[in-house]
């Protein structure tokens, strides 16, 4: 018995020894780096003798991908990856009673749902990305396979490498559809599934739904679901009810939506914190740099403040400072760059959600040598909702657990409310009338947002 458990503990061991490497490939890099949206195509029945096959599938899905609004003009906030991994068999199961020897256990007749393709071993699945790309946010499980079929949501589209020359120019029209329910949450258009998603809604006041900003734009309204007309969907012929049409206004707010939740448009800056940098003496001047992603075209604005004061006509990634036109130019100056996308894709003025990223610099001059000393250098990330708002404003700080504070200013520049946190402020506005007030985020005694915001109902 002991020669027999010793024999045991020696093949777990020797299992643990040799667990399996998998290989990732960059088929598209962001220059975020691994901190950009990361897409992953899994290879699934697809033998070792078909992996060039893989490869050359794979690199036509990622340009088909980047083909598609909003997807080609925030490629540069994007990776794409693949991971080669050889199945013994070619292909999936046509029912999950009916698995074949493929890595995922992947087969069609999901839940009934002949077309429907998913994988049944989900260990392994987990075990491939954890050892390659833990980190991603969208995978494809892409099928060896000549039959119609795809499934997606919760970060996962599950397609088949089907050609049947039914859609033009672009057979890999599924996976654009179930992106949209992988990234965006976004709802079937065709059919509901009973709750509220970013383009489906009980909700029929056009003053109350939440796509007022869209109405009447570009084919948006109110179209109740003929199954169940109490249930109500933003448009007719959207990508999300139709395969080969594009995503409609609501859904492309949705995706972008994502692309902001999860990948800054600041690289770096410089100079960076606590450091010295010599300045022209003949010129008196300095610059202050920053290194974005920008969408294409470029939607990215830079508002830049000095001690305060809003500067025009800088460059959005470089400002001079003039230490001559300075009042006390020895003293310590503040250094501000807000940046925002004003992407058409959202309707900035009423977007639900603001997305700011900040940089600020404290320097001062040395007068002996002509340098500056920056005192410090950091980056903040804010975000700003329910715009427009009714009961309550929340302004959240991503990336540090510093106080700040957040109030509300009428016109006049009285201040009716300020509140003080950590992660997120929260201000009560039951009491405001409707009207455009002005919002403004502090940190350290410094204002670093300062926006018109509007309360309505």
């Amino acid at each position: 018995m002991k020669k027999l458990l010793s024999l045991i503990l020696f093949s777990a061991f020797a299992t643990l020894m040799v667990a399996q490497t998998y290989e990732v490939e960059t088929i598209h890099e962001s220059p975020a780096g691994s901190k950009g949206l990361n897409i992953v195509v899994l290879s699934e029945g697809y033998t070792a003798n078909q992996m060039s096959r893989f490869r050359r599938e794979s690199e036509a899905l990622a340009d088909s991908f980047f083909s598609h609004r909003p997807w080609k003009e925030y490629k540069d906030y994007i990776n794409f990856y693949r991971v080669p991994v050889a199945s013994n068999k070619t292909g999936a199961g046509l029912t999950p009673d009916k698995p074949i020897d493929n890595v995922y256990g992947t087969c069609f007749g999901t839940s009934g749902v002949d077309r429907m393709p998913w994988p049944t071993n989900w260990n392994k699945v987990y075990e491939v990305l954890n050892a390659t790309v833990p980190s991603h946010d969208m995978v494809i499980i892409f099928i060896n396979m000549n039959k119609y079929g795809g499934g997606g949501g919760s970060g996962f589209v599950c397609m088949s490498n089907f050609r049947s020359g039914y859609w033009v120019n672009d057979y890999f029209q599924t996976m654009i559809h179930e992106a949209g329910h992988a990234l965006g949450d976004l709802a079937d258009e065709y059919w509901y599934d009973g709750r509220e998603r970013p383009n489906q809604t009980k909700v029929s006041d056009p003053e109350r739904v939440k796509w007022k900003n869209w109405l009447d734009l570009d084919g948006i309204g109110i179209y109740p679901y003929e199954e169940s007309p109490s249930w109500y969907r933003p448009h007719q012929n959207c990508q999300m009810r139709y395969l080969g049409q594009r995503y409609c206004n609501v859904c492309l707010e949705a995706l972008v939506e994502k692309i902001h939740q999860k990948v800054s448009p600041l690289v770096g800056f410089e100079p960076e914190n606590k450091t010295r940098i010599n300045m022209d003496p003949s010129t008196e001047q300095a610059t202050f740099k920053l290194h974005l992603i920008t969408p294409k075209p470029n939607s990215i604005k830079v508002i830049w403040k000095i001690d305060g004061q809003t500067i025009e006509g800088q460059e959005d990634t470089l400002f001079t400072v003039d230490f001559s036109t300075l009042e006390n130019p020895s003293s310590t100056h503040l250094l501000t760059a807000r940046i925002e996308d004003r992407s058409p894709y959202l309707l900035v003025d009423n977007h639900d959600k603001k997305h700011y990223t900040t940089v600020t610099w404290r320097f001062s001059k040395e007068e002996e040598t002509d340098a500056i000393q920056v005192v410090e250098a950091e980056e903040d990330e804010f975000v700003v909702y329910p715009l427009p708002f009714s009961d309550h404003l929340t302004v959240e700080r991503r990336n540090s657990n510093e106080s700040f504070s957040t109030r509300i200013i009428d016109m006049d520049g009285k201040i009716l409310s300020e509140a003080t946190g950590h992660e997120a402020v929260t201000i009560n506005t039951n009491d405001l009338p409707r009207g455009i007030y002005i919002i403004q985020t502090v940190v350290r005694g410094q204002v670093v947002i300062s926006q018109k915001v509007m309360k309505v109902f």
